[in-house]
């Protein structure tokens, strides 16, 4: 196994800041490493200087009276978010090392996830097992900003695997897929649990338009727009949208139960039961008309009717138009699916690992340098889905029946579900290189277990 500490930094440090993305610089990397290994890849050109990369392991056997085990599919994007050199400590594309924490954008979202799978994919070419599903390594550009020339590119184009040719959204039919989202811990009623994201609500954007009805030309004005909008804003502000109880949330509170929640987990929870509409910005050219933007977020079940029975209500009240801009699909994945039970198994075994390896514990120098003190992995993990309120690739997929799991796990003691949100699109985004290695141990399990033969 290649040092996977090193290989991070050597991620981090190749700037795929979108836009511009320039990714294939970083693919490229990649698809050279996978050439060393003798691994079949193609990488696509979807636009100058970016692209996808997906290399594959062919299942030993392929029935031909379709009862073949559905591919699993390991999925990540290597763009990145913007990041100001001067409000960190280390420049945040060096991949600096302090006290074993690796600094870097990308660090947490998501190139450690894209150097956690290739690992696990590495090594099960090297046990040289007899594959009974297809397995497959897809690293994707520009999700981070819609994804038109990663996700949505692979799944609307044709590829070539094996001589089979296909869509990339029939590739992902009915598949598996680890993706990015979860694996960080909570610590909850003295238990830990390690959190996956199982499912995601839509997310939205709309945007009213309210006009002066009074204002007779440019030069004689007249308030009741801006009036009329405040109203509107108070209005939205103080709705209570309606909401759901998903089998993954009953899940989530079932195993909580009792438990005290930090103040980040019990929004997470709220959320987690609740559509929400939230004005993001007030802004005009004039007195006589005026835009309101708003933030919408769904639950799975609750789609593009739903939304404008509430904006169709507004508009009528406020006397006003609006545009629905923008409306994703939210997913809930099987919160008790087969993959999570091999994850859940896999995870656990890492952490006895981990601890035989005398490496359970916070190491005095970070322990020391950040003030932590957390627990002893006690060898045990406790798997919880969740569903996400933010929004990734796997709201892509909803319509391709793949069941899509956000799992890439650390240690505890380098950071929780709370630190690690954070540090997504933040400020000093970093993991500790035990972290790196954890969760490369615990992928190629889950791996090994989920695509190679039953002993």
């Amino acid at each position: 196994m290649r040092d996977p500490a090193a290989l991070l930094k050597d991620l981090v440090r190749i700037d795929t800041t979108n836009p511009p993305g320039l990714e294939c610089r970083l693919l490229s990397y990649l698809a050279d490493i996978l050439a060393e290994e003798n691994i079949a890849f193609i990488l696509q050109e979807t636009a100058p200087g970016r692209g996808n990369l997906l290399a594959w392991q062919p299942a030993a056997d392929r029935p031909e009276d379709g009862t073949a085990k559905p591919p699993l599919i390991l999925l990540s994007h290597v763009d990145v978010v913007a990041a100001r050199a001067e409000q960190w400590l280390y420049p945040p594309f060096a991949a600096e090392e302090a006290d074993g924490y690796i600094y870097g954008r990308g660090t947490v979202d998501t190139k450690q996830l894209t150097v956690m799978e290739l690992e696990a994919f590495l090594a099960l070419k090297e046990a040289g097992i007899p594959l009974k599903r297809d397995v497959y390594f897809l690293a994707t550009s520009d999700e981070e900003s819609g994804s038109e020339w990663g996700l949505k590119w692979f799944l609307s184009h044709e590829i070539v695997v094996d001589g089979r040719r296909q869509t990339g959204r029939g590739l992902f039919t009915d598949s598996d897929v680890i993706s990015e989202g979860g694996g960080f811990p909570i610590v909850a009623g003295g238990r830990k649990f390690y959190l996956c994201e199982s499912g995601q609500k839509s997310c939205g954007t709309v945007e009213f338009t309210v006009k002066a009805r009074l204002a007779k030309g440019p030069f004689f004005g007249s308030g009741d727009g801006m009036a009329r909008a405040m109203g509107l804003v108070r209005d939205i502000g103080s709705r209570r949208l309606e909401g759901s109880v998903l089998a993954t949330v009953e899940r989530f509170e079932k195993a909580l139960a009792g438990a005290e929640l930090t103040p980040m987990m019990e929004k997470i929870l709220t959320a987690m039961k609740h559509n929400t509409m939230t004005v993001t910005m007030v802004a005009g050219r004039s007195v006589n008309e005026v835009k309101v933007m708003c933030d919408v977020r769904l639950l799975p079940g609750f789609g593009r009717d739903y939304l404008e029975s509430i904006l169709n209500d507004l508009s009528r009240k406020w006397d006003c138009e609006y545009t629905i801009v923008s409306l994703g699909q939210g997913y809930e994945s099987n919160p008790e699916g087969e993959l999570l039970t091999i994850l859940e198994q896999a995870t656990s075994a890492a952490l006895r690992q981990t601890e035989d390896a005398g490496v359970g514990s916070v190491p005095a120098q970070v322990s020391g340098a950040h003030g932590m003190d957390a627990p002893k992995e006690d060898g045990r993990a406790r798997i919880l889905p969740f569903v996400s309120m933010g929004s990734s690739d796997g709201h892509l997929l909803t319509d391709t029946g793949a069941r899509v799991y956000g799992y890439s796990p650390v240690l505890s003691w380098d950071m929780t579900f709370d630190t690690a949100v954070s540090m997504v699109h933040g400020v000093n985004e970093r993991i500790h290189r035990d972290s790196v290695a954890f969760g490369c141990r615990v992928l190629t399990e889950a791996v090994r277990r989920a695509a190679g033969e039953e002993e």
